[in-house]
């Protein structure tokens, strides 16, 4: 089957590797590369410096695009550049990892979860000021809206949560069972916010020694919980993986500040209504027509590690694959229709009143502009 670019209509964006390998793992298909110069039809724009991958999940052609780093600059160069290719996109998916706000015990997050983001907050959008960030109070509505078309398309996700959350789980089931980086028994501590990651012997700091509510040392920041011996007497959650991960919609906070606080995490949890955090939703959200799927790697605190995240850009991933089975793909009508489409020729019998039985034939030329129906 030929295929041209504006074959494309849904555009996913990761960030990190791992994220993009969990994606292009449940490809059913691969397609040529776009820069295969003997197929014009999958070639790039001269000014597009992103690397694609194209294939196809379900029914949906779909191209995969690996961000060159992390954050809103990057996001947006890489959202604003995929547009001077693709420009048929409809839908775009940010897909990867974020941190978690645990919120309370009715809907309370947990490592693994997936989190879709209904709205993105620019929360360190504002004016460095002497006592600190003075944020905007039009944060929210500094970033473009989603289409109308994505609105109604969360609301019919969230009408149908319990389904969708099932679908991930009867994915996700076999995938844990084969031999798996993911398949390991991973441990979800969520420690009280007061209490940080740091030596607390002052012993094996470097640089300025930790010093609760004061300091964490860089040495403390690269060292897991059992080689600081945080105190377990301080975990609030403490639980093996979730046989089944859940699904939370809400607003999601995103900047370029890696969130390592579980004070500053709630209190703008509180400000906001977030339930996530972020670092390149905020930077694509202007150019594309956006909806956020992340798995929740960690809880944004100072004990913040990586152990979470090929599960949780699982998790993510299956889920990208359970949504697109519920969006409706863009009728494709042949090229000829959308000619007779666009200009119509119209003949039109007119009367001549000037001379009796004299009937003309006024000729009407006139484009549509290009839209449907």
């Amino acid at each position: 089957m030929h295929l041209t670019r504006d074959d494309y209509e849904i555009s996913i964006i990761c960030a990190l590797p791992l994220e993009a390998e969990a994606v292009r793992a449940l490809f059913d298909e691969v397609d040529s590369s776009t820069s295969n110069e003997n197929n014009e039809g999958l070639t790039k724009a001269p000014e597009d410096t992103n690397v694609y991958t194209l294939g196809a999940i379900g029914r949906h052609r779909v191209v995969l695009v690996s961000m060159p780093g992390m954050g809103k600059i990057s996001a947006a160069a890489t959202a604003a550049t995929l547009k001077q290719s693709f420009r048929k996109i409809k839908l775009t998916l940010l897909v990867g990892i974020c941190g978690g706000v645990p919120g309370e015990e009715v809907q309370q997050i947990r490592l693994g979860d997936v989190v879709i983001g209904e709205q993105v907050i620019h929360y360190d959008f504002g004016r460095q000021q002497e006592t600190g960030l003075e944020t905007k109070d039009d944060r929210r509505g500094s970033l473009g809206g989603q289409t109308p078309e994505i609105r109604a398309f969360v609301n019919k996700l969230k009408s149908g949560k319990k389904s969708l959350q099932e679908k991930v789980f009867t994915y996700l089931t076999p995938i844990l069972e084969k031999s798996s980086p993911v398949n390991i028994n991973l441990r979800d501590n969520l420690y009280l916010p007061g209490y940080w990651h740091i030596h607390r012997d002052g012993k094996g700091c470097i640089g300025e020694p930790c010093e609760m509510n004061k300091h964490i040392c860089q040495g403390a920041r690269i060292s897991s919980c059992e080689e600081l011996k945080c105190d377990r007497s301080q975990i609030d959650i403490d639980s093996r993986r979730k046989p089944k991960p859940s699904i939370h919609f809400g607003p999601v906070a995103s900047g370029d500040k890696i969130m390592r606080s579980a004070t500053v995490r709630d209190e703008i949890a509180r400000k906001e209504q977030v339930i996530a955090f972020d670092m390149e939703a905020a930077g694509a959200w202007d150019y594309l027509p956006c909806l956020l799927i992340k798995g929740v790697s960690d809880y944004a605190d100072s004990h913040k590690n990586k152990n979470w995240q090929n599960y949780a850009a699982l998790t993510a991933a299956v889920c990208v694959k359970a949504v697109l089975e519920q969006w409706v793909t863009t009728e494709k009508r042949s090229k000829e229709f959308q000619i007779q489409h666009n200009y119509t020729n119209h003949n039109c019998n007119f009367y001549n009143q000037g001379e009796a039985n004299n009937y003309g034939t006024l000729n009407l030329t006139f484009s549509t502009g290009g839209k449907g129906p």
